[in-house]
């Protein structure tokens, strides 16, 4: 038992250690920052990264390291690894948009559908944890009601009606908290990053040239053979590209 005790007591401390020392070289990270050593800057920030230790706060820096460096490409896509923790950040989305502004050629974004913008926006509000909670909470509530439609003689239409609506609650919240989950784990999305690409009409090198993709584009991936992959750009154009030209968000 004690050494069980033990055990439970060097876990917590060196997980305690573990936050101290992220803490630590994010705070460093952050003065090489203030003082415009951006290249130490990157590479304290990146270290923390390297540790699996992901926030939204530290894409943002390193993203904002990364445009002071001019290097607008690993700029947009640490901005946009941040929005996917954080898809209503202001700070995200507005230096998104400038750093998106340096990149050659103009894109005209294709907009979803309205109603799929609607759900985005709406899974978009919680993360999934705490839209886990609130399914739970509804979960509950919804039981409560049943058993008091179910066993009372009383109100019955308005017990029912209070059923109806707090079980179809409960299915949004499930299906949000499921849909922000796995946008958050999805790795169907990249950033180009060779100067020179050319989408082609078939998974081939030797196929025809069917669409240019400027380096910082983002890109969706829709389908894969071997080493191409085949995607579809904001404009809504769809082609062929190796693999190795592009970094999953």
């Amino acid at each position: 038992m004690k050494k069980f005790r033990y055990l439970i007591i060097m876990l917590l401390i060196s997980l305690v250690s573990f936050a101290n020392t992220n803490n630590d070289l994010f705070e460093k990270g952050n003065s090489f920052y203030n003082k415009k050593n951006y290249d130490q800057a990157l590479k304290t920030y990146l270290a923390i990264e390297n540790k699996d230790k992901f926030s939204t706060d530290l894409y943002y820096n390193i993203a904002n390291t990364y445009f002071r460096l001019n290097d607008y490409p690993n700029s947009i896509l640490y901005y946009e690894r941040g929005l996917r923790l954080d898809p209503n950040d202001e700070n995200l989305n507005t230096n998104l948009k400038v750093a998106k502004s340096r990149l050659k050629g103009d894109i005209y974004i294709v907009p979803d559908f309205f109603l799929i913008r609607w759900w985005k926006a709406i899974s978009n509000i919680f993360t999934p944890y705490e839209w886990t909670i609130m399914s739970i909470v509804l979960l509950i509530i919804s039981s409560v009601i049943f058993v008091f439609y179910y066993f009372t003689f009383e109100k019955k239409i308005i017990l029912f009606y209070s059923f109806i609506l707090s079980l179809l609650l409960l299915i949004i919240t499930v299906f949000a908290g499921f849909s922000r989950q796995n946008t958050m784990q999805s790795k169907d999305y990249a950033i180009v990053f060779d100067n020179e690409t050319y989408g082609k009409d078939s998974p081939d090198i030797n196929s025809t040239d069917k669409i240019r993709i400027n380096k910082g584009q983002k890109i969706k991936i829709i389908g894969k053979n071997n080493d191409w992959i085949k995607i579809k750009t904001e404009e809504g154009k769809e082609a062929w590209i190796e693999q190795k030209n592009v970094v999953i968000i």
